[in-house]
């Protein structure tokens, strides 16, 4: 059977995934909860930074170079993509370097975040670069090249990273991230470079404008988007920071790291999803309905059943973690992290919720160019998280998961009612649907009497009897 794009982007990003995760596990076991908290403040911080630099311009350029008529058209559509890049990344990071001592000494008084932060203002300079290499490589459809890669940069990030956090501690953690964007991104110049060795010619200063003007018409959007959903996904170590000590702030961070893996498959997908439906949209509209509803119940299936199975087994998960890493430490994670289980299950719907968000937005709104639903749809999720934090009366970290998963939802809920009147169908099948009330119900028995164990059997055999009757049947 030959397998489509989508399924060797999953199969990609899973390799990479699960390398990472090993390597998440063994930094996780190397440093203290309090110093893996500290990682997740600068993270966040300069990720909140990060974001302002984007612009829109990965996604945009991503389009416009898929659309493009030939590669010499794309090279223009890249180097106008990178001139607003720099433009804009210049500016923040020399802010970031600058603003480490004040946040630092002053706002945070963990002065021991300062180095840390200054490394990474220099890592947003070269994954400005990184970025519109990526979306080149998107852009012209090398996905051959770009799943290989994910694949084997994951490896060599394991060989950087472990060895830099035993030698160096907390602080190697960053030179690692140095050296490993470093790395990242020369090779991504080298096959860039390749792409375009015989169609490069800059583009004359009308075409620059008609450029920038055009990425800028899906990049306005997808940039104020992009910032929406990096404030909602990384404020609460940001938030929760100034209050809480570096325990429980590892305690939340490693409550996000393991409920964010849900997003990997949703990210796999638009990997192609994103190129590949602007293409069907631009060429063979009366096939775009079919084609998304079919590709979406595939995804949306495969989502739900990670996200429930993760609630339903985590504890499970770890054990059987701690048993293959037992010779890593002394304490093991299950122990070392037992706090952190009780926030996870709300953080796990949050991102569960928000990879079909991701999903809509990258198969069929931006395609399509119809934005204005989805921004509105990011807002509502930012919003309704803040504003419920605020009221609930429980411990800062409870409440900060369950504003996430409340707000979340509502924003999936009001995208797929939004985008409905511009595109003509909703995004969410009635077989979706169907396999949202299995799950629900599921979860529902699980909070009700527990026996994850047995209840995992069942959620898998039904899974498997609805992919058969419904999907392949």
């Amino acid at each position: 059977m030959k397998l489509g794009w989508s399924s060797i982007s999953i199969i990609s990003r899973f390799t990479a995934q699960g390398v990472g995760i090993i390597q998440s596990l063994v930094i996780v076991k190397i440093l203290s909860v309090g110093n893996y908290g500290l990682i997740g403040l600068v993270g966040s911080i300069g990720a909140i930074v990060g974001v302002y630099q984007n612009l829109g311009i990965s996604s945009a350029s991503t389009r416009e170079i898929a659309a493009s008529r030939d590669r010499k058209d794309a090279f223009k559509v890249f180097t106008g993509s990178l001139l607003v890049r720099y433009a804009i990344s210049l500016p923040l990071v020399i802010g970031l370097f600058a603003m480490a001592p004040y946040l630092g000494n002053v706002y945070y008084h963990r002065p021991e975040i300062i180095a840390p932060l200054r490394i990474f203002a220099i890592v947003l300079f070269i994954q400005a670069l990184q970025s519109v290499l990526n979306s080149v490589i998107q852009g012209v459809k090398e996905f051959k090249f770009l799943f290989i890669f994910q694949a084997l940069i994951a490896f060599a990030s394991l060989v950087i990273y472990i060895p830099a956090v035993i030698k160096f501690g907390y602080i190697g953690y960053f030179y690692a991230l140095l050296v490993f964007n470093l790395l990242s991104t020369i090779v991504l110049l080298a096959y860039v470079s390749r792409i375009f060795a015989e169609n490069i010619e800059l583009p004359a200063k009308e075409e620059l404008v008609g450029i920038i003007k055009a990425v800028f018409s899906i990049g306005l959007f997808v940039y104020v988007i992009k910032i929406i959903f990096t404030q909602w996904q990384r404020l609460g170590p940001v938030i929760l920071g100034k209050t809480l000590d570096n325990e429980m702030l590892g305690l939340f961070t490693f409550a996000i790291f393991v409920a964010s893996k849900v997003m990997t498959i949703s990210d796999a997908i638009t990997d192609v999803t994103l190129p590949s439906m602007t293409e069907v949209y631009e060429k063979t509209k009366d096939k775009f309905h079919e084609l998304f509803i079919k590709s979406n119940t595939k995804s949306f299936i495969f989502i739900t059943f990670s996200a429930v199975m993760l609630i339903l087994l985590k504890k499970e998960i770890f054990s059987v973690i701690d048993l293959l890493m037992a010779f890593i430490g002394k304490e093991p994670i299950s122990e070392k992290y037992a706090g952190s289980f009780l926030i996870m299950d709300p953080l796990i719907i949050a991102f569960w919720a928000y990879s079909h968000m991701n999903l809509i937005k990258s198969g069929l709104a931006v395609p399509a160019k119809k934005l204005w639903g989805t921004l509105f749809s990011y807002i509502l999720m930012f919003v309704s998280t803040i504003g419920l934090f605020v009221v609930l009366e429980l411990e800062p970290v409870y409440a900060f998961s369950l504003a996430m998963a409340v707000g979340s939802v509502a924003g999936y809920i009001s995208l797929a009612l939004l985008v409905k009147p511009k595109v003509g169908f909703y995004p969410i099948s009635l077989i979706d649907l169907r396999y949202l009330v299995l799950s629900v119900l599921i979860m529902g028995v699980y909070l009700w009497a527990g026996i994850p164990i047995v209840l995992g059997m069942i959620y898998l055999a039904s899974t498997y009897y609805f992919y058969v009757k419904y999907i392949k049947g």
